[in-house]
């Protein structure tokens, strides 16, 4: 089994050698330890350095150094790195001094012992150096990425780990900055084919100025997390906004809302609304259409990723909502459709005789055609998972 060190570097002349020396010896004492391992290389991947990082790493024997001619960035520097590797095993850490190389080795003990396809080594631990700053924010990242995964993940843009190669195909694509390390957290957190642990690992503060930028980097990061979960739990995702949209929907019926009276109460109370009433009925209206569509929409997309990723376990949000409405969207239409008739079938009687409605009665109307569109809405969505069925099933098949 061979293992492949990949060390991104980009105008790193203080460090590099260091970090190059320390990672042969630490590839020396790995292959005496027992690991199971017959090699392990160390690859240097120069991205576009215009100061001497290039020419420092290729002084240093037993080591393979690849060049990128301009800048391309933190992740496409190791995604160079891993197209050039020969291991079954990948690892990478930052050329700044920051992360011991000879860490790998427990970093794949880990791997080994709990059938991991990603180890990870965290530095959110008190003996840490890390700046407090980027605690804070790297809290802040780890806690959306544990809420939107259901994981339990200290450091999600650690810059030590390892991986299986295998893995690569379910972690792509991932971009070529210094989110990398963040999209493959979530990515993996969020896919339930791949596992991933982590252990605290010693952490020193980085020879030479960071390429960190707090603000930029860190709406990047953010950015990243919000993307992927958008692409792999669309449920989660629309079904919230769905949620904000049905909870804004009551309040806007039950409040006073700078009235005399909400209007839920002020209907039971009354058997009527006021003319005073209707823009809030069609706020409330709108609202609730928006809601109905994004729930529907998020049910059927996480169908279609599903297929798209190769993966049929649903969590337990999946299974409710596909039990409940993804199963059923074409009988809701009906129920939609059926309930906006039955509601307004006085006034379409009233219409048919005299070519008028009660004035009174508009609200009929309105919420009439709110259960219309909802059914509308209901009916698509049917059609587009008995599309997503059959393509599953065929996919089985």
């Amino acid at each position: 089994m061979i293992f492949s060190i990949v060390i991104p570097a980009y105008n790193e002349e203080e460090a590099v050698l260091d970090i190059l020396r320390r990672s042969l010896a630490a590839a020396a004492e790995m292959k005496a330890s027992g690991l199971g391992l017959d090699d392990v290389e160390v690859i240097l991947v120069n991205d576009g350095s215009r100061d001497k990082t290039g020419e420092l790493a290729r002084s240093v024997p037993g080591v393979i150094v690849i060049d990128h001619p301009v800048n391309k960035g933190y992740g496409a520097a190791i995604k160079t790195g891993f197209r050039a590797a020969r291991g079954e095993w990948l690892g990478f850490l930052d050329s700044d001094g920051t992360c011991d190389p000879r860490f790998f080795a427990d970093l794949l003990r880990l791997a080994f012992k709990d059938g991991l396809d990603i180890s990870v080594g965290s530095r959110m631990h008190p003996a840490s150096d890390m700046p407090p700053v980027r605690i804070l924010g790297n809290w802040g990242f780890r806690t959306l990425v544990n809420l939107i995964g259901d994981t339990k993940i200290t450091d999600i843009a650690s810059g030590m780990r390892v991986l299986k190669a295998s893995a690569l195909s379910r972690l792509a694509p991932l971009p070529d900055g210094l989110n990398f390390t963040p999209a493959m957290s979530v990515r993996a957190a969020l896919d339930t084919r791949l596992k991933m642990g982590e252990i605290f690992m010693p952490y020193k503060e980085r020879v030479g100025r960071s390429k960190l930028s707090v603000v930029r980097d860190g709406l990047r990061f953010l950015g990243v997390i919000l993307d992927t979960a958008v692409t792999f739990r669309p449920l989660m995702f629309f079904g919230s906004a769905a949620a904000l949209l049905a909870a804004a929907a009551a309040w806007a019926l039950t409040s006073r809302w700078g009235a005399p009276t909400g209007l839920l109460p002020y209907y039971l109370r009354n058997g009527r609304l006021e003319d005073w009433m209707i823009f809030r009925i069609i706020f409330v209206t709108l609202l609730l259409s928006a809601a109905a569509f994004l729930i529907a929409l998020g049910a059927t997309a996480q169908s279609l990723v599903a297929i798209v990723n190769d993966d049929e376990r649903p969590t337990r949000g999946t299974r409710f909502v596909d039990a409940v409405l993804a199963r059923h969207f074409l009988p809701w239409s009906a129920v939609c459709f059926a309930g906006a008739f039955l509601l307004n079938r006085r006034l379409l009687a009233a219409y048919v005789e005299t070519g008028h409605i009660p004035a009174e009665d508009w609200v009929f109307p309105l919420v009439g055609s709110l259960l219309a569109l909802v059914g509308v809405e209901f009916l698509a969505f049917g059609l587009m998972s008995r599309i997503t069925r059959l393509l599953r099933e065929r996919r089985r098949s």
